[in-house]
């Protein structure tokens, strides 16, 4: 995974402080975080955050966190990932956060970028860098498309509110 990969645009929620384990999957800043405990009358699994992995975040099964804004950082053994780090969260429908799109040739035209306004994308990492995924994916899909730079081809999405919580049973 690479720094930097997707950044927020405009009015957020600041960076908040988020818990990480130590057998965490080493993450930079840039990159999306997500909650992945359950919670049972209103107690969480776990008080910790991870990076984000391929094709989400979603509706109803991810509480998406926002985009990291420091780096993991490394004890001095370079075995285990700090416990605290800070993650700049979204304001669910505002915030617009920037990334590239997957596939570049997709967004490098007015038209089509047009085409994919108000599409519900994901992230992609299907290579070691995030981008987003320029293709429609789910009703479930938990960002979408307001806008994006033809001659930089990136997107910029909203995220739903939704996909900040899970669904409530």
């Amino acid at each position: 995974m690479a720094k930097a990969d997707l950044s927020t645009v405009g009015i957020d929620g600041g960076n908040q402080p988020r818990r990480v384990a130590a057998s965490a999957t080493r993450f930079y800043a840039g990159e999306p975080a997500n909650f992945v405990g359950t919670n049972t009358a209103g107690a969480a699994s776990v008080n910790t955050v991870v990076v984000l992995t391929d094709t989400k975040p979603r509706v109803g099964t991810d509480s998406f966190q926002g985009i990291f804004a420091t780096d993991a950082q490394i004890n001095s053994s370079a075995t285990v990932v700090a416990h605290k780090c800070y993650v700049t969260v979204p304001i669910p429908n505002v915030t617009r956060i920037r990334g590239r799109a997957k596939t570049a040739a997709n967004v490098d035209t007015d038209s089509e970028l047009l085409g994919i306004l108000f599409d519900y994308l994901d992230f992609d990492l299907t290579s070691s860098v995030y981008t987003i995924d320029d293709t429609a994916a789910s009703n479930a899909s938990g960002l979408m498309c307001v806008d994006g730079n033809i001659s930089k081809q990136t997107i910029d999405v909203v995220v739903d509110a939704r996909t900040l919580r899970y669904a409530v049973s």
